[in-house]
């Protein structure tokens, strides 16, 4: 077999162990943020302003409560570069737009989340979270004893 050969079936397999190892390790740390009412995400204005957000995707870590997400944007991605917290007040849920991330988000988001719309007293927002937390996620923001 031709060596250009091996080193595309060692890249491949490579690469294939890399992404499974990143899917294990992100579940877990999904699994033990949750624990403590907290998950990655990220939000982008849609229409309307809100302090310390925009219209471009913002990455990083929330706790939810009822009505209420305390997100901290990270920089770049990196965990420990983070930016002052921002709280969202939820006036809404719109999840009848519940969708998953198209075109050029996917290079914004992790293509593995869910996106709805959150109304707040000044914008709507865009919030992406892990497909598989996305449910327990909605689930804690709209519990009966909001704010």
């Amino acid at each position: 077999m031709p060596d250009i050969i091996r080193i595309l079936i060692v890249a491949v397999a490579s690469g294939g162990i890399a992404a499974g190892i990143g899917v294990i390790l992100q579940r877990r740390r999904a699994r033990r943020l949750q624990r403590v009412d907290r998950l990655e995400c990220s939000v982008r204005v849609v229409t309307g302003t809100h302090d310390g957000l925009s219209g471009k995707w913002w990455a990083g870590e929330a706790m939810v409560s009822p009505g209420r997400v305390h997100f901290v944007p990270v920089v770049g991605g990196v965990r420990f570069l983070r930016r002052k917290a921002v709280e969202i007040i939820v006036d809404k849920i719109e999840v009848n737009e519940r969708r998953s991330p198209t075109g050029r988000e996917v290079l914004s988001v992790d293509p593995g989340t869910d996106v709805v719309r959150l109304v707040t007293p000044t914008a709507t927002l865009e919030w992406a979270v892990l497909e598989r937390q996305m449910n327990w996620a909605l689930d804690r923001l709209s519990a009966t004893d909001q704010k």
